[in-house]
């Protein structure tokens, strides 16, 4: 990388050698410095800019990244507030502040799905939505994940993207979206991912529709019979029909797995009551 960059590297040198804080040289510097990795380079450059442009909003921008990136967060809010207060608003500062300020996390949210909006969605802004999407179920703010999974999925429809958005429908007890979105993703798995058989069970076992639910689940084992959850779900809803030699059958087959699975000797101990 250090040849690719020597000649202006040179070139930028040689005019800070006439003036050592001109910001926009020194700026220029900490681009070449981030894209060969020197990344204390790049800090003390920007942290010269800001000596002598306190407002120059790319310094304020990638000092107060650096400081997020090692969890300096008190640092890192402190440059992106001031870059907010200077008017410099983007959907990146606001995200970045939700992540390390919980108390107005809401807040943050909402003005970074507000800009982004209006903005439009292409390709590249797809790992950010997603990122942003996960994280924000994560955080049990699932009206906003749902925006985020939509522009994610205006981005480029992935299956993590499908099932998301199956999820928070079904967090949201909306079953018939969710088995939809579950539906479109399981096909194209083929049938062969486990969890996505399993949350299209819990979408029909909500429906109360038993036999499909175990129906899905009995797809799951074929899948991965070496999963107790799908064998305590399966005698799970069993014994919620009355049928106490299949539930007790598929919670010894759970606990054969795994010996310390005290949910499961619970469940199998209630049923022989």
């Amino acid at each position: 990388m250090a040849g690719k960059y020597a000649k202006q590297l040179a070139k930028y040198n040689s005019i800070l050698s006439k003036n050592s804080q001109d910001p926009s040289t020194l700026a220029i510097l900490a681009r070449i410095a981030v894209k060969e990795a020197r990344i204390d380079d790049a800090e003390n450059y920007y942290n010269t800019v800001i000596l002598n442009d306190p407002n120059h909003s790319e310094a304020l921008y990638m000092i107060g990244f650096f400081n997020m990136k090692k969890n300096k967060y008190n640092e890192a809010i402190k440059y992106f507030k001031k870059l907010l207060y200077n008017g410099k608003e983007n959907a990146f500062i606001y995200e970045y502040l939700s992540i390390m300020d919980k108390e107005n996390r809401r807040e943050y949210l909402e003005k970074a799905l507000e800009i982004s909006k209006n903005t439009k969605i292409i390709s590249k802004d797809y790992k950010r939505c997603a990122y942003m999407a996960f994280q924000t179920f994560a955080w049990r703010e699932y009206d906003i994940s749902l925006e985020y999974a939509n522009f994610a999925y205006d981005a480029k429809p992935t299956n993590d993207i499908i099932n998301l958005l199956g999820c928070i429908h079904h967090n949201n007890e909306d079953y018939d979206k969710a088995l939809s979105l579950f539906h479109e993703v399981n096909a194209n798995y083929e049938w062969q991912n486990s969890y996505i058989l399993c949350n299209i069970s819990s979408c029909y076992r909500n429906k109360n529709s038993n036999k499909m639910a175990i129906r899905y689940l009995e797809k799951a084992l074929e899948v991965n019979n070496n999963d107790k959850l799908i064998y305590y779900n399966i005698g799970s809803i069993y014994a919620s029909t009355g049928n106490k030699k299949l539930a007790a059958e598929n919670f010894e087959q759970a606990i054969k797995i795994d010996n310390d699975y005290e949910e499961a000797k619970k469940a199998l101990e209630s049923i022989k009551d």
